[in-house]
Order: structure tokens, then C-alpha cells, then sequence
């Protein structure tokens, strides 16, 4: 039994409450990588609270570990429903779709998930790592280098 296994062990052990009650026992499963487990419990979490996009969103993320794309973007679209504009959100949406093949959807949420950085973060956080990953269209053209030796080399 890896480390992992065991931590998930004692930390099943010490909840006695109902699945889904505990939203800490499906971010210990999700972090020991136990996607199925958590699963179970986010979706149980949701269940009880139908409501609440980050159950919804947990539970989004948990599908789309295990490689189940449209069950995953139905659950991270009613969380974005329920909670507009929530950047974990939108990435995980613009992932889903991106997966499923829907590049239209993916750069849109995308975008949108640009706009809510740039805004809030415009000082601190330079958003080109993001264009650069995501394959945006207003991709930075690199500087050229003008520093060349008497040979005509690069100069570094």
C-alpha cells in the first residue's frame, strides 16, 4: 500500500459523517489522484447541495481527470451558470471543450478567462504565458536580436 493510499485511509477512517457531507474527503481522494472516489463524493456533495457551483465545478474537474468529457462539460456549464466569471471555471470549461474538439468554445472560454486576469491582476500578472499556452491569435512576435559581433553572431 503506497503512502498515498494510506493517508486516504486514515483520513476515510476519520470521517464518520454521510458521503458528500464532507468536501474534504473528495479533495483528499482528487489528490491522491483516486479520481473514481472522488467522484463519488463530489457528486453526492452536489447532490445534497444542487445549488453550489463549486460542487459543481469539483465535480466537473473529477470527470475530466478520468477522461469523461461531456459529463465533465455539462456539470462545469452549470457551473458556470451558477457562478459566472469563476476562472477555475472557465479553464476547466475551456479544457473540456478543447477535448471534445469544440475549439470555437474552448477559445471563447478562454478569452473570457483573459479578460477576468487582465482585469483583476493587470499590474501583477503578465497574461502572454497564457496567450502563449493557449494558442491564442495575438501571439507576441519575438524580439530580434541586434547585438551581432564583427563576425555577424549573435552576441550573447
Amino acid at each position: 500500500m503506497s503512502d498515498a493510499e494510506r493517508g486516504v485511509s486514515r483520513s476515510a477512517a476519520l470521517t464518520t459523517r454521510c458521503a458528500g457531507s464532507s468536501p474534504g474527503l473528495g479533495e483528499v481522494y482528487a489528490g491522491a489522484f483516486q479520481w473514481p472516489k472522488a467522484e463519488e463524493e463530489f457528486r453526492a456533495q452536489a447532490k445534497l447541495q444542487p445549488g453550489n457551483a463549486e460542487a459543481a465545478y469539483r465535480l466537473g474537474t473529477a470527470l475530466l481527470e478520468q477522461g469523461k468529457v461531456h459529463e465533465a462539460r455539462a456539470e462545469l456549464v452549470s457551473a458556470d451558470k451558477l457562478m459566472p466569471d469563476m476562472p477555475e471555471t472557465l479553464y476547466s470549461l475551456g479544457k473540456a471543450a478543447s477535448l471534445d474538439g469544440d475549439t470555437a468554445a474552448a477559445e471563447k472560454n478562454w478569452t473570457r478567462l483573459l479578460t477576468i486576469e487582465k482585469g483583476v491582476h493587470s499590474r501583477r500578472r503578465r497574461t502572454s504565458g497564457w496567450q502563449l499556452s493557449i494558442g491564442s491569435r495575438e501571439r507576441r512576435k519575438p524580439r530580434s536580436v541586434k547585438c551581432r559581433n564583427s563576425n555577424g553572431y549573435r552576441a550573447f
